[in-house]
């Protein structure tokens, strides 16, 4: 397992919200925040009402609440969206949304789409859109350090990785994703890309590690010896870097 890696997962355990759960504290605490320039790339007007969908801790939604009139978040998992304040919040899921028709202009997605159920989805996520609604689609990817995670807590993980059956499940970097929309009432996805850096303290490293599904979906005492081991392997600052991937669409008008 190399010093860049890709999350993957359980369909299953994503589309209920148990799959992060476990690791709500550190998925806040380790994840990347959102890039203020994705946002200003995407034709939403200030005055709009907007969902953030499998919200998670509320990474995405704190920064589309200082952009919106009115934000709402929707997270199946109870750790992770009782750490979200500011805005309205609810229970559910992606593929039933707990909300009326044509209540929003805008539907916004981080780091989550692809564990959806396609069809599905689209077709919740067209039933809440006013007409020519948006939907915004952005991930976190390339994950690459320097200096780098040492090789035996690489490979530490890459053993955890295997025995939940990596790779296998859904990934943003297989492009499936796509189908869906392909086949929807969706204009043509737009993209942009923005490239980025970020310093991370020691904490923040081992929980970014901790937040990945494979070792979130550890029980208690198994993530506690992996966030032991990392800790004493990753002692100093490290500088991430990533690229935040940005795509868009909306309804015909």
């Amino acid at each position: 397992m190399s010093n860049r890696t890709r999350r993957k997962g359980t369909h299953a355990a994503r589309a209920s919200g148990r799959e992060f759960g476990n690791a709500a504290l550190d998925y806040e605490r380790g994840r990347p925040d959102w890039p203020a320039e994705a946002l200003d790339a995407v034709p939403v007007h200030a005055g709009a009402e907007v969902l953030d969908l499998a919200a998670g801790t509320g990474k995405l939604t704190r920064l589309l609440a200082t952009r919106y009139e009115r934000v709402v978040a929707i997270e199946p998992d109870d750790a992770m969206r009782a750490l979200i304040e500011g805005v309205e919040t609810h229970a559910g899921t992606a593929e039933a949304i707990p909300l009326p028709e044509s209540s929003v202009d805008a539907v916004f997605v981080g780091e989550a789409f692809h564990w959806f159920d396609g069809d599905r989805v689209v077709a919740e996520i067209v039933r809440v859109l006013r007409p020519s609604g948006h939907l915004v689609l952005l991930w976190n990817g390339g994950w690459g350090f320097d200096p780098l995670i040492p090789d035996d807590a690489m490979g530490m993980l890459g053993e955890i990785y295997e025995r939940a059956g990596r790779p296998g499940g859904p990934s943003y970097h297989s492009g499936e994703w796509r189908t869906a929309l392909e086949r929807s009432p969706f204009e043509p996805l737009r993209e942009a890309h923005f490239p980025r850096e970020i310093s991370l303290e020691p904490d923040q490293a081992v929980s970014l590690w901790l937040s990945v599904s494979s070792v979130a979906s550890l029980d208690e005492a198994e993530r506690a010896t992996v966030r032991t081991k990392l800790a004493r392997a990753v002692t100093d600052r490290r500088l991430l870097s990533l690229t935040t991937d940005l795509y868009w669409t909306r309804l015909p008008t």
